[in-house]
């Protein structure tokens, strides 16, 4: 159980879907300050994959297994690629939702001013 413990916390510092969104690096150690991860599975049945460097996200998958409507909350402000999506400020995070289609991945990047 430890062994299943430990990879359960580590994904959970990356990725959390509970609440009714999915919350993009949550709690990314200091001592990650870039890296990525594929394949995560989050409730509403999507498939995620996150790269960051600086401690900031760089750029995310998500794969929409069911249709779903997405909402992502992140700590900066996200565009998804090919959607006219406004990020809504709630405090330090941004919240970005979507309706999605069963089958399709979209493309998630921070917005840069």
């Amino acid at each position: 159980d430890g062994n299943f413990g430990a990879t359960a916390g580590i994904a959970e510092m990356l990725l959390q879907s509970h609440l009714d969104e999915l919350h993009l690096l949550p709690a990314l150690p200091q001592a990650w300050p870039a890296g990525e991860v594929n394949g995560l599975k989050a409730r509403g049945n999507f498939k995620v994959d996150l790269a960051w460097n600086n401690h900031k996200l760089q750029n995310a998958k998500i794969h929409s297994e069911s249709g779903e409507r997405l909402v992502l909350r992140t700590t900066q402000p996200v565009e998804v690629k090919g959607l006219s999506v406004e990020p809504e400020q709630e405090g330090t995070y941004f919240i970005t939702s979507f309706d999605t289609e069963a089958g399709k991945t979209y493309k998630i990047i921070p917005v840069t001013e």
